[in-house]
């Protein structure tokens, strides 16, 4: 399928969950994810500024920030580019690509330094470990720079049993995909 055609189908279908199960399956999906050991283990972890139909990541974020751990969420920059920046709860932010928050100054982490990167997305698919993303590249070019585990967080209707879209010789496969029904694939 058309990878924009699917794009706009997902996020349709991602409207569609009313707010009382969504809340619902972010809370078992956060206690999945704070299971993990690759959360228990890393120092310093990169996650995005959700808003909108996404899994929400401000509870997430405040728990990783209240466990000790250096939260970084993304600024994009020219040429589809992006970094991570520190964050905390003073840090102040301006909506930028697609209304995404990001930060404004603040200080930069080397891709190297990181020990987890959250990857969001649109769709996943559990053969492999692809994700449809939405369509700007910023993670795909991001991603081939750490060697930080990749982890998604995702709603169970994200989740196929194979691509549904083309996967490029760019995509970076990730590896672990939890959804509110505990751990859907893991490399």
């Amino acid at each position: 399928m058309n990878k924009n055609i699917f794009r706009q189908t997902q996020i349709k279908r991602l409207n569609q969950i009313d707010i009382t199960s969504k809340r619902a399956k972010e809370a078992l999906i956060l206690e999945s994810f704070f299971d993990q050991h690759e959360v228990k283990n890393a120092r310093k972890l990169a996650i995005t500024m959700s808003h909108g139909f996404e899994l929400d990541t401000a509870p997430i974020i405040q728990r990783l920030i209240g466990n000790g751990k250096c939260v970084y969420v993304p600024r994009t920059l020219p040429e589809r580019q992006m970094e991570f920046v520190e964050y905390n709860l003073n840090t102040p932010m301006q909506p930028k690509f697609q209304g995404i928050l990001e930060p404004v100054g603040g200080n930069v982490v080397r891709p190297e330094a990181l020990d987890l990167i959250i990857v969001p997305g649109l769709a996943y698919e559990v053969s492999n470990g692809y994700r449809l993303g939405f369509g700007g590249g910023y993670y795909d070019r991001y991603l081939k720079k750490t060697p930080a585990s990749k982890i998604v967080l995702a709603f169970s209707e994200q989740i196929y049993s194979d691509p549904q879209w083309e996967v490029e010789p760019f995509d970076v496969p990730l590896e672990k995909i939890i959804t509110e029904e505990g751990v859907q694939f893991e490399r």
